[in-house]
């Protein structure tokens, strides 16, 4: 059977906090701002639990990390989807494996304490998230499987906290790039680097995915094609849809209509997974793009991944597509 994808990134708990006012969060971290993201040291990580105590109220706890997301969401639509990475010799990290049902484990590392992500969301709905790494700052080039990657049809990347992993994607990129496509989805953490942190990635890379912030924070504009950038640009744009920006032109596909709109959180990880399963499966990208587009459309009615498509779901898109 063939393996059609493998996610090369962090794994986390999601944990859901209510908060009625950010600004105890603010002061602590006021590189911070409402909706942002920042990353954690051992030492804050322990200070924010102790805000949290004070401030808010926990809401969930799910699976997260956005390579997770993706390779569960291949996997949840039939494809063959593999994870590379570390999560803890915790219950945490026990919690996430079980999670990842359909998802080739193989290759990842159990060791340390796992990675968090707090998730605090004030009273307007918008969603601060501060990063624990933990073990996922740990992954080194003992962890990558390197003649598995070799045999898959996708490598995704997707961002880590520290500078030891960037490092392996950087080598996983410039090994094994030219001859197996490449994505990459920076996320926030990565995107506040600059491009230039990421010309390894982004020189052998064939989609970058990003959010309208993140590309701005690249320093790419919504019109014309940066030296810097991959063939394909894809940007996700929420409730506009997707721009995908190509050297000679762009194109925007419309955001499928939705219901109701429950949970936005790992959206733009089904998006990519949408992405993914149309290229590994035959379809061109502006067609795979749609495909993103219904696919993430499917998660917002529901929290967690209990509502990210099914088989049946991408039987029907591609009979459409046909």
């Amino acid at each position: 059977m063939p393996l059609h994808a493998v996610c090369l990134g962090a794994v986390n708990v999601d944990r859901r906090y209510e908060v009625k006012d950010l600004k105890p969060f603010l002061r602590v971290w006021p590189e911070l701002s409402p909706g942002g993201e920042a990353a954690l040291t051992p030492e804050e990580e322990i200070r924010l639990q102790e805000l949290l105590d004070r401030h808010g109220r926990l809401t969930g706890r799910w699976g997260g990390g956005q390579a997770a997301n993706v390779a569960f969401a291949l996997a949840r639509m039939g494809l063959t989807a593999a994870l590379v990475g570390r999560v803890g010799a915790d219950e945490d990290g026990k919690f996430l494996r079980d999670g990842l049902e359909g998802v080739n484990l193989d290759y990842l590392t159990v060791q340390g304490a796992s990675g968090r992500a707090y998730i605090l969301v004030d009273p307007s709905g918008e969603r601060t998230i501060l990063v624990a790494p933990n073990t996922n700052d740990e992954v080194g080039e003992e962890d990558i499987p390197w003649d598995f990657l070799a045999q898959t049809r996708y490598i995704h990347l997707t961002s880590f906290v520290g500078d030891r992993p960037l490092a392996v994607q950087r080598q996983v990129a410039v090994r094994l790039g030219d001859r197996i496509p490449l994505s990459l989805d920076p996320g926030e953490l990565y995107a506040r680097r600059g491009w230039r942190a990421l010309v390894d990635i982004l020189d052998h890379a064939e989609v970058l995915l990003v959010t309208e912030r993140e590309w701005q924070l690249l320093g790419g504009k919504m019109l014309g094609h940066p030296p810097f950038a991959p063939p394909l640009i894809l940007i996700k744009r929420g409730a506009q849809g997707a721009r995908m920006i190509t050297p000679m032109t762009f194109y925007d596909f419309p955001a499928e209509p939705v219901s109701r709109v429950v949970d936005t959180l790992g959206a733009g990880d089904v998006f990519a997974a949408g992405y993914l399963a149309g290229r590994v499966l035959g379809l061109t990208p502006p067609w795979a793009a749609r495909l993103a587009n219904r696919t993430a459309a499917v998660s917002l009615m529901g929290p967690g991944r209990e509502h990210y498509p099914d088989r049946k779901f991408l039987e029907k898109q591609l009979e459409w597509m046909g």
